[in-house]
């Protein structure tokens, strides 16, 4: 399963996050892409995979200390599973 998460990362904690990131204690391998708004780099919107709705939960709960907001997050498809889908 993929989900697109949008979120407002905390700048409080941004030195923490980095350290962590760096030293892989955060585990990012189920993060695929992730892209910030020009406008507003604290603005992040991330794709992820994950086997379950389940999984996916446990895999964003230790990043979520360093999210102020989750502004969203939806589960998505590929182009070609979209494709599949409308040619039906």
């Amino acid at each position: 399963m993929l989900f697109y998460v949008k979120v407002r990362i905390d700048t409080d904690k941004l030195l923490e996050l980095g350290q962590k990131l760096q030293s892989g204690e955060l585990d990012t391998s189920c993060i695929k892409a992730t892209y910030c708004l020009k406008e507003d780099p604290s603005i992040g919107m991330s794709i992820w995979e994950a086997s379950s709705q389940e999984d996916f939960d446990k895999k964003i709960a230790p990043m979520k200390k360093y999210y102020k907001d989750i502004m969203e997050i939806m589960s998505v498809i590929t182009q070609e599973e979209s494709m599949v889908i409308l040619m039906q």
